[in-house]
């Protein structure tokens, strides 16, 4: 009888920190998980770092927790600094947090969140100056036209020749929506916007003024677009709003949703959020 011998192959797992039994309240409890998070994970081991089942994961169950504490900058300061005792742990969570909370098609991008990894990277000491560039610029855009705060004024050149200012709209609500005249995506999302019935009813109800503002591309393919109905339509020919970087552009469309002030209500918002957005007003 031949006996089968079965080996055991050890899998890393990640080991959350145990929540004293003294802290009852759920805000108390939250808090001090996302603080003691990585407690027993190790930034020095790069077996952990190469298995995304185990590190990716307990990142993006960080970033479940976050919204639920107090402490979110802490927390978030807590890791980079662990990290950032390794380069290949730092370089790896920085990716992740590029991944998770900046890139605009991500479920779970959030901007406020991000900002706080931009700080913590920028506020390390350990960090290299050269590697503080990046999150430097990127930290200067996150910071602009944030809800709450006045949008940046800029002019722009309507279909009829003459300049204008984003200022001028005297709508009760006015919608940004900056395009790049040969992107596919921007074409679905301005269909979107344009069959969308509150988006519809506020414009002619004069609640809304749309804004479309074409940030590249070349001045022929822009004429030659059609544009929707109640829409103002124009274009930025000295490509100054990506040049400067008056708004964050990082994806084509962007829109804003601002308020009678011209402060931000939306920012970096999709079609779907701006509706939502609308129908409760």
């Amino acid at each position: 009888m031949d006996l089968k011998t079965t080996e055991t192959v050890w899998k890393p797992e990640f080991r959350l920190p145990d929540v004293p039994a003294t802290l009852r309240e759920p805000a108390d409890r939250a808090d001090y998980l996302a603080v003691h998070y990585w407690d027993h994970f190790d930034f020095a081991d790069t077996v952990l770092i190469g298995r995304p089942e185990v590190s990716e994961q307990a990142f993006v169950d960080f970033l479940s927790v976050l919204p639920y504490t107090r402490n979110a900058a802490a927390a978030v300061d807590t890791l980079y600094t662990r990290a950032s005792a390794e380069n290949t742990a730092l370089y790896y969570f920085i990716e992740l947090g590029d991944k998770y909370l900046y890139e605009p098609n991500s479920p779970m991008h959030d901007e406020e969140l991000y900002i706080l990894v931009l700080q913590s990277l920028i506020d390390n000491p350990r960090i290299a100056a050269i590697d503080k560039l990046r999150p430097r610029k990127l930290l200067e855009l996150a910071l602009k036209n944030r809800p709450g705060d006045p949008a940046a004024d800029f002019e722009f050149l309507g279909r009829d020749g003459v300049k204008r200012r984003m200022s001028g709209l005297t709508a009760e609500y006015t919608l940004l929506y900056f395009y790049d005249p040969t992107c596919d995506e921007c074409g679905r999302v301005k269909e979107r916007l344009a069959s969308t019935p509150i988006v519809g009813d506020m414009l002619q109800s004069g609640r809304l003024d749309v804004l479309s503002v074409s940030v590249a591309g070349d001045d022929e393919v822009w004429r030659r677009m059609d544009v929707p109905k109640g829409w103002t339509d124009g274009r930025d020919p000295g490509e100054r709003l990506v040049r400067n970087a008056v708004y964050d552009l990082k994806a084509m469309p962007t829109l804003y949703l601002l308020d009678p002030d011209k402060r931000v209500l939306l920012k970096d918002a999709s079609a779907e959020q701006i509706e939502a957005y609308l129908v409760n007003e």
